[in-house]
């Protein structure tokens, strides 16, 4: 079943090209998330006031990788993936689109996103999805 497109047909072009931006920025972020820990396939991030930061790392099965504390400055290493995803969730209105649209999924905390990596298509597990913090 194909669900419909959520954008207006006046808008479907601009839906389209930013659909391809999100598409690369997800590439993006999974080259970079492999090149810093392979076994990571879903990030959880969390909105914060300029944007979104990196709260937990998910390897396979929802397992949890690492968790981020958000009181300290993450290693440098993270820095362009951090960007990457704070502007992936930012071209995500979840309000207006589907969960995964943009490749981003709402979680139960209206602060934190889901973005599970192309390795990882069906996202976290349900059990792995409550409240977080």
């Amino acid at each position: 079943m194909r669900i419909p497109d959520p954008c207006p047909l006046a808008d479907q072009q601009v839906c389209a090209a930013t659909r391809r931006l999100a598409l690369a920025l997800l590439r993006r972020i999974r080259l970079e998330a492999i090149k810093i820990e392979p076994r990571i396939r879903t990030l959880v991030a969390t909105r914060q006031d300029l944007g979104y930061d990196l709260r937990l790392l998910h390897g396979s099965g929802g397992r949890l990788l690492l968790r981020y504390d958000l009181l300290k400055q993450p290693d440098p290493a993270w820095d362009k993936l951090t960007a990457d995803l704070s502007l992936l969730a930012q071209l995500a209105d979840l309000k207006t689109h589907p969960p995964g649209y943009y490749y981003v999924h709402p979680l139960s905390d209206p602060r934190d996103i889901a973005v599970p990596l192309p390795v990882n298509p069906r996202g976290l597990p349900p059990r792995t999805i409550g409240p977080l913090r």
